[in-house]
C-alpha cells in the first residue's frame, strides 16, 4: 500500500486550516492542522516526520519566515510551502533563501495547493535538470516548448495542456492562438469546470476528476468558451524583477512571452524567483 503524504497545515485562520486539512484528508493525504508557529514546532518535535508543511506568512507571535527557519533547523528533510495574501518579490526571494520550496498567493485554489504539495514531496526528481540561464532577462527563463492551442481545438486540448508539466505551477489559464501564433484569447480552469458541470448537472466535478476523465467535457471548440481579453505578456528583453512584480500584482503564476506579437514560450514566477535568488548569492 502506498504511504500517504504527511502534511502539517499552519495558519492562524482556524477555519481555513481545519477545512483545508479535511479536504486534503479526503483527497488521500494525511493532514493535520495547527494555528501558530509554536504549535507547529511542537508537533514537529513530538510526532512522526511530516513530508510537507504548508505555512501562513502572517501569524501572530511567530511569523511564517521565523517559523520556516526553525522548521528547517528541526526537520531539514521536510519541505515547506509558504502561503501569503501579501505577495511581493522580496517575500518570495526571502522565503526561498530561507529554505521554502515555493510559495502560493492566497486565496489559492485547492487543486493548485495539492499540485504544489506533490511537487514539493518529489523535489529531487523535479530539480534534476541543471539551470543555465543568462542574467537578468526574461529570455533566459523562457520555456519554449509548450502545447500550442488553436481556437478550433476541442475543450479537451486545453485540459491536456493544463496536465502538462509546464503548466503545473498554479497556472489558472492556457493561451489560445490563431494560425499565425497571435493571441486570440485564454481559457481558465474554471471555464472548463463550468462546461463539464453544465454538461453533467447531476454531478459535482472536481478538477482532479476532470483531469482523469476528459470525456466529461462537451465536444465544443475552444472559441466557444475562451475569454477574448488578452493576458499580460512579457518580452525576452524584459527585466526579471519587473516581470515578477507584474505577475505577483496580477496574481498569475505563468505568463506568455512574445516577440513581434507572436508567442515564443512561457515564463513561470517560480523560475524567476529562483533565478533572482541565485543572482543574489
Amino acid at each position: 500500500m502506498k504511504e500517504k503524504i504527511r502534511i502539517l497545515l499552519v495558519d492562524d485562520e482556524a477555519r481555513f486550516a481545519l477545512s483545508t486539512s479535511k479536504i486534503l484528508n479526503r483527497r488521500g493525504f494525511d493532514a493535520e492542522a495547527v494555528f501558530d508557529g509554536f504549535q507547529a514546532l511542537e508537533k514537529i518535535r513530538s510526532e512522526a516526520p511530516f513530508d510537507v508543511v504548508v505555512l501562513d506568512l502572517k501569524m501572530p507571535g511567530m511569523d511564517g519566515i521565523t517559523a520556516l527557519q526553525e522548521i528547517r533547523k528541526q526537520a531539514p528533510e521536510t519541505e515547506v510551502i509558504l502561503l501569503t495574501g501579501h505577495g511581493t518579490v522580496d517575500t518570495g526571494i526571502k522565503a526561498i533563501r530561507k529554505g521554502a520550496y515555493d510559495y502560493l498567493l492566497k486565496p489559492c485554489d485547492i487543486e493548485d495547493l495539492i499540485e504544489k504539495i506533490k511537487e514539493a514531496h518529489e523535489r529531487e526528481r523535479i530539480r534534476q535538470s541543471p539551470v543555465l540561464w543568462p542574467r537578468n532577462r526574461v529570455g533566459g527563463c523562457t520555456l519554449p516548448s509548450f502545447k500550442k492551442l488553436l481556437y478550433s481545438d476541442p475543450l479537451s486540448a486545453a485540459l491536456d495542456a493544463f496536465h502538462r508539466r509546464i503548466y503545473k505551477t498554479g497556472a489558472e489559464a492556457v493561451f489560445i492562438q490563431d494560425e499565425n501564433d497571435l493571441f486570440v484569447g485564454q481559457v481558465t480552469k474554471r471555464d472548463l469546470l463550468e462546461e463539464a458541470g453544465a454538461a453533467h448537472p447531476d454531478r459535482s466535478i472536481t478538477w482532479a476528476e476532470l483531469l482523469s476523465n476528459p470525456q466529461l467535457l462537451p465536444d465544443r471548440p475552444l472559441r466557444s468558451v475562451m475569454r477574448s481579453d488578452p493576458p499580460q505578456t512579457a518580452s525576452p528583453a524584459d527585466s526579471l524583477t519587473d516581470t515578477a512584480h507584474r505577475m505577483i500584482s496580477g496574481n498569475t503564476r505563468c505568463m506568455p512571452v512574445t516577440a513581434e506579437g507572436k508567442v515564443i514560450g512561457i515564463v513561470r514566477l517560480k523560475d524567476i524567483l529562483q533565478h533572482i535568488e541565485r543572482e543574489i548569492e
